[in-house]
């Protein structure tokens, strides 16, 4: 596992999770500003389109009512007529009567003078004529709407179509449905009204954002600047963004998490196994009396990609605990077949020790994917040793179920590191055993210690009551073999004769001694 790798993966991934909730709270922001001010301009245009057809409405019917009169035009009663109208209907400044480009009368009194007639802008479908930014025919004063019907009118201040409430960041407009300007809230604001031929109902265009309401006639624009939305953007954004740091903090915390549980070693062992990572070192078994290689015990190497080992007492205990040591076994059996299976199809009287953990032996689920890795190479059951410490048997019954099927099969059975365990003799009474392994802590006394001597004899004697086949494991010195051969131990490992090594080094190491053999039963022979 590339750790540098690993690590610097984590720190440019926490730049984007990092970035992204900000950006993100920085977008969510914008939406909301965005749709909060949209719905605060539809809320005004609304109104203000309803506010303009509803005075225009009024001011049209009180025109229709003083046209419909029963009274002669500019009478006293009718002029008193025209006075009360104009008092009783807010949005009309003044009535008035014209005849024949006479203005008669109004609601001023009787009047007499000529009347310029008004250029009209648009006639509504009931028959009112109307024209925008018109001047008083009495005094002069602001533009006005006039109003016409029959010979009467009407003028409207276009203040009265934006008598809304208006917030102060707000532009409106009120005009006609073809575009023409009747009021607006702010000098330089008509230019909205260019957004009405644009077929767009809503839009941010020209520095501002604006929606358009069309009622009848009339068409209402309510606008806002994109400075005074940056301003709502930024007041959002300050609300927004504590929750994108408190969500880039929490995926910051998730990637540390998960780049840990990465560099764990457990993490490790599982890359390991699924890129089969793992090796088999071979350690020769040595035939005491004779000195022949009689097999090899395979033993499982962890060989990381740029060639280093890790040792087996730093990553079995943890495969044992996490289940990780089922597949490991797997692979072992497919590397001893693979290294040494012309080799035990050539020499049947080789044999290969495959150690075995408590999980499998309790199982028993490795034996078919054992037996179809023995028929594909071509190697009997005989010339395997399953092997397992005495931790493997912890669950007596499971183990003895187990062994019991392994030989039927024609494996043979071994328990190793034999005498450190608290149940011992145990195993030798309740399991169909074939082999017994001495462990190295009873070797390295020999000579030492009389009481492990001792122990040690004992271990043999028990062994060879059971005719099992003994192999003393960890022997290193020339003393240690004489005492064990001289005891009828039959088989040996250790340093002495050679480490666990690679299965080309096994095989040289092998073809060695078969040959030293050989030479010395020739040399014997002739003597």
């Amino acid at each position: 596992m590339n750790k540098k790798r690993i690590v610097w993966g984590s720190i440019l991934l926490g730049f984007p999770c990092v970035l992204l909730p900000v950006l993100l709270m920085g977008y969510l922001a914008w939406v909301l500003n965005l749709h909060a001010a949209q719905q605060r301009l539809e809320t005004l245009a609304a109104v203000a389109s309803s506010r303009a057809s509803g005075t225009f409405n009024e001011a049209a019917s009180a025109l229709k009512t003083i046209a419909g009169s029963h009274l002669a035009p500019c009478t006293p009663e009718s002029i008193d007529e025209m006075r009360l109208l104009t008092i009783n209907t807010f949005s009309v400044k003044s009535v008035g009567y014209v005849e024949q480009e006479i203005y008669a009368c109004g609601s001023w009194g009787p009047v007499g003078h000529h009347a310029t007639p008004w250029p009209e802008d648009f006639t509504t479908t009931d028959g009112v004529r109307v024209s925008l930014g018109v001047q008083s025919r009495i005094v002069p004063a602001k533009p006005m709407m006039a109003l016409q019907y029959a010979a009467f009118n009407v003028l409207v201040d276009p203040a009265q179509f934006l008598h809304v409430m208006l917030e102060e960041d707000m532009h409106l407009t009120v005009g006609t449905a073809a575009g023409q300007l009747v009021s607006a809230s702010r000098p330089g604001a008509e230019h909205f009204l260019s957004r009405v031929h644009s077929g767009s109902h809503s839009a941010l265009d020209g520095g501002y954002l604006y929606t358009l309401v069309h009622s009848g006639d009339w068409v209402a624009i309510a606008a806002i600047s994109r400075h005074e939305l940056m301003q709502g953007l930024v007041r959002r954004e300050m609300l927004l963004l504590p929750i994108g740091g408190l969500l880039a903090g929490l995926l910051v915390l998730l990637i540390v998490r998960r780049t840990r549980q990465r560099l764990s070693p457990l993490a490790e062992l599982k890359l390991a196994v699924r890129n089969r990572e793992f090796v088999v070192h071979y350690q020769p078994i040595v035939s005491l009396s004779g000195g022949a290689c009689v097999g090899a015990e395979a033993l499982v190497r962890w060989q990381h990609p740029d060639g280093s080992m890790v040792c087996p007492d730093a990553f079995i205990p943890l495969a044992e605990r996490s289940g990780l040591i089922l597949p490991i076994t797997d692979q072992v059996i497919d590397s001893v077949m693979r290294d040494l299976g012309p080799l035990l199809v050539k020499e049947r009287s080789l044999r290969v020790a495959i150690n075995l953990a408590a999980r499998d032996v309790s199982s028993g689920r490795f034996l078919p994917g054992l037996e179809a890795a023995l028929h594909k190479a071509g190697v009997q059951q005989n010339q395997i040793w399953l092997e397992a410490t005495e931790r493997g048997f912890l669950d007596i019954d499971a183990a003895r179920t187990t062994v019991n099927h392994a030989r039927e099969l024609g494996y043979l059975a071994a328990i190793d590191d034999f005498g450190t365990g608290f149940s011992s003799l145990q195993h030798l009474q309740r399991l169909p055993l074939d082999v017994l392994k001495i462990d190295k802590s009873f070797v390295d006394n020999i000579e030492q210690d009389a009481a492990t001597g001792s122990v040690t004899g004992h271990i043999i004697e028990m062994a060879k009551s059971l005719q099992l086949k003994i192999v003393a494991e960890g022997i290193e010195t020339e003393a240690q073999r004489d005492y064990l051969r001289a005891n009828g131990v039959h088989f040996g490992q250790g340093w002495l004769f050679g480490k666990a090594m690679p299965v080309e080094d096994f095989l040289r190491f092998q073809h060695a001694r078969a040959n030293v053999v050989s030479d010395h039963a020739a040399l014997e022979s002739t003597v």
